[in-house]
């Protein structure tokens, strides 16, 4: 289904109250037209079009269409205004699209991309057309056939890999920029990165690599760690392969979130859903361990399964001491997994062929691989070019960059705990206050990037960013909503990481002002 961008009335008297100084803008540089025969460096530009909303203009249909479901930032619901659309390739492969508002409000925003996605994120870039930025997404230099989660793009070419991994995000916002001061006769004031999982990790690739990018970054729910995060499926078949008598069922992975959140529900003062404290959560699966001569069924847990949640939940470590990739929080269920084979291969699907495309050839089955020995050898392959886990991101620091990072506790793909260390080890290496540059906002009852909420999820990440790199007013709570028949149904605070929120004791508590963020 694709979507559209429209003009309301109220957009309409803000272009025609702009129209001057967006006119001296353009005067001062290119018009639409006389872009698309501008130069730029190793760019060819495919497309320089003029569109006027009237009422309305179609996006063109890609992956990320669903996103009207799952974008927690609400951005297809925002209204559209006329603007210079830009189609343009850079070198052979990595192909984006930039879009020029005729009210534009001086600034950048470039969007990053979903799984393994090669396509434009239309939806997310009408979002931040609508707020007036000049927009940018890109296709990251291949192109997934309708896929987000295939990879087989990657066999036998180590320069997508290389451009997904870490690159095309960056010679596109280089081009974009200079695409923005051609247009509009002057560079844009600031420039900001926007993205989840994939994105996030986008997004933590650019502080770290190229910290004069951007301005500031919108990291939701990093996907960064990519070496360990797509290795772990083979540390718990090992498990399963270990004591199979610890498998569970899907029926008692969700018994398990069923009784943790009925424990730890109420420890911020109110009973309705929602955890909004996991880590402190207090809950033992031991609590759901069967009766002496019980057999184990959907509500109970042999001792041996007992072990299995323990191990699978949080952080997790090899025999040798190695941190694997840990669990989610106690606040999402489990994947039940499947019976391991000991033959069945170690390393499959995106590892498998980034590592392929690397010249890595060896044949691991669950029964020969070893995570001590194998994934030192994988991550010093794979992590400069696929992995994000460099903690000096000092420059970006230094310039004044901004980070606000979000993440669902409830998130199943994407663990709470692997952000959460990556931002300890961020403190560990350059020191001083993280509060200066550096801001995580959970959300309680929310899945991966927006997926599966039970509670307030439509919040507003980019306008804390701006607020903390223009006018220096850092966020410590962002407000959440939730809406039901297109009307707040009720709000709470995104507390500033490791404060919880707290209900006051009064009031309604569909409220977020009846709530306050406090150390747990």
């Amino acid at each position: 289904m694709k979507h559209r961008l429209f003009m309301s009335l109220g957009i309409v008297l803000g272009v025609m109250s702009g129209l001057s100084l967006a006119g001296q803008a353009r005067a001062a540089g290119l018009s639409c037209d006389a872009l698309k025969n501008a130069s730029f460096k190793n760019t060819r530009i495919e497309t320089a079009e003029e569109v006027h909303p009237d009422p309305a203009w179609e996006f063109p249909k890609s992956i990320f269409d669903g996103l009207a479901k799952t974008d927690p930032t609400g951005t297809l619901d925002v209204k559209g205004t006329p603007f210079c659309r830009v189609v343009a390739v850079i070198e052979t492969e990595i192909k984006f699209e930039l879009w020029l508002p005729d009210n534009w409000n001086g600034k950048y925003q470039q969007v990053g991309n979903g799984a393994y996605t090669g396509d434009i994120n239309y939806p997310t870039m009408g979002g931040a057309l609508a707020k007036g930025y000049a927009t940018a997404s890109t296709d990251v230099g291949h192109d997934s056939m309708g896929n987000a989660f295939s990879t087989e793009w990657m066999v036998g070419h180590k320069q997508r890999v290389i451009d997904f991994g870490y690159r095309a995000h960056h010679v596109v916002s280089e081009i974009a920029k200079q695409m923005v001061a051609a247009y509009y006769g002057k560079k844009p004031a600031q420039s900001y990165f926007v993205g989840c999982s994939s994105g996030g990790w986008q997004a933590l690739t650019e502080i770290q690599k190229y910290p004069d990018d951007f301005d500031g970054v919108v990291a939701g729910a990093p996907a960064h760690n990519f070496v360990r995060m797509n290795i772990r499926s083979a540390s718990v078949a090992q498990m399963s392969l270990r004591d199979p008598a610890g498998d569970l069922s899907r029926a008692q992975t969700k018994m398990v979130a069923d009784a943790a959140l009925k424990k730890c529900d109420p420890q911020d003062g109110v009973t309705d859903g929602l955890m909004s404290a996991p880590l402190q959560c207090d809950f033992d699966p031991k609590e759901l361990e069967c009766k002496p001569g019980e057999a184990s069924s959907d509500s109970c847990l042999t001792a041996p399964q007992v072990q299995r949640v323990k191990a699978l939940y949080g952080p997790l470590k090899s025999e040798g001491g190695l941190d694997l990739y840990p669990g989610p929080t106690i606040s999402a269920a489990l994947n039940p997994g499947f019976p391991a084979k000991a033959d069945a291969p170690a390393v499959t699907g995106p590892l498998a062929n980034a590592l392929k495309a690397f010249g890595y050839d060896k044949k691991l089955t669950l029964a020969t691989f070893d995570a001590d020995r194998d994934i030192p050898q994988m991550e010093k392959l794979m992590n400069p070019v696929m992995s994000s886990v460099n903690p000096d991101v000092s420059k970006f620091k230094a310039h004044g960059g901004k980070v606000v990072a979000w993440q669902g506790w409830g998130d199943p793909a994407i663990s709470p705990y692997n952000t959460l260390h990556y931002y300890g080890t961020v403190h560990k290496k350059i020191g001083g206050n993280m509060d200066d540059f550096y801001r995580i906002f959970f959300v309680p009852g929310m899945g991966h990037c927006g997926a599966g909420a039970t509670g307030p999820d439509k919040f507003d990440a980019v306008a804390a960013l701006e607020n903390w790199v223009e006018k220096g007013k850092a966020p410590t709570r962002i407000e959440s909503f939730q809406y039901k028949a297109g009307q707040v149904a009720r709000s709470r605070p995104l507390c500033m990481y490791p404060e919880v929120p707290k209900y006051t004791g009064s009031g309604s508590i569909d409220e977020a002002k009846n709530f306050k963020c406090v150390k747990p």
